[in-house]
């Protein structure tokens, strides 16, 4: 999509509608393709007509960071599709230490916080993969169980690309597998995982006060966060 990002409006129309192996997005009746030049076939009709609005909100110029159901499915088709292994790795490395394992002991309150929110995850996660994570306080590394990380993964590369293209950005955004594929699996909602991956910030926001850049980085996640998972309702309708 960055090639884009400099080019005016040359169409009058942005239209979806069905092809051989699934939906396309025509320009006045050109098929739109990635920046890679592959075919841009989508899953669903639904994804293709959000992706056609998009194309079709565009002004004067083509601005790709107001498309971002566009750039999902690029991604999955120009990065997943062609390197998928690299993409299930650099996924799947969030296994050996995420964010959730990461406790700090310093104050009984974060430490009730992180029972409450942390713990049930830890404990889905080990229940419905076979995955039981070990965890740390502070900045202390820790091995966690090769079982455990192999099943992780495993979960990792089952998902199609689409989806793995949204998992990516979840997990990439949040710094947590777990909360990734909770999200996926339908086992938590945006709400909840946005105040996982961010106990730490809003607890101490809460006790000493936000700062600029800390309120920027929480608009950043839920914005994320909201796109991968509104990506992902559009591939299941």
């Amino acid at each position: 999509m960055s090639s884009t990002l400099a080019l005016k409006r040359f169409y009058k129309q942005a239209t979806a509608e069905a092809a051989d192996e699934g939906f396309v997005v025509l320009l006045d009746g050109r098929v739109v393709k990635t920046p890679e030049q592959l075919p841009l076939l989508f899953p669903t009709l639904k994804l293709a007509e959000a992706v056609a609005a998009e194309w079709d909100a565009q002004e004067k110029e083509i601005d790709a960071a107001s498309m971002p159901m566009m750039t999902l499915a690029c991604t999955a088709i120009d990065w997943v599709g062609k390197e998928r292994l690299q993409a299930e790795e650099g996924i799947g490395e969030y296994a050996g230490h995420d964010l959730l394992c990461y406790w700090d002991d310093s104050m009984p309150e974060l430490q009730d916080l992180q029972k409450e929110v942390w713990q049930p995850l830890l404990d889905w996660t080990a229940l419905t993969f076979d995955a039981p994570l070990v965890t740390t306080s502070g900045l202390l590394s820790v091995e966690q169980p090769e079982s455990a990380v192999s099943a992780l993964k495993k979960a990792v590369c089952s998902f199609p690309n689409m989806e793995l293209a949204a998992l990516s950005t979840i997990v990439r955004t949040g710094g947590s597998l777990i909360v990734g594929l909770a999200l996926l699996k339908k086992h938590i909602d945006v709400e909840k995982a946005i105040e996982a991956v961010l106990l730490h910030e809003k607890f101490q926001i809460e006790r000493w006060g936000a700062d600029e850049e800390a309120e920027q980085r929480h608009v950043n996640i839920l914005t994320e966060f909201r796109t991968a998972m509104k990506f992902l309702s559009l591939i299941h309708d």
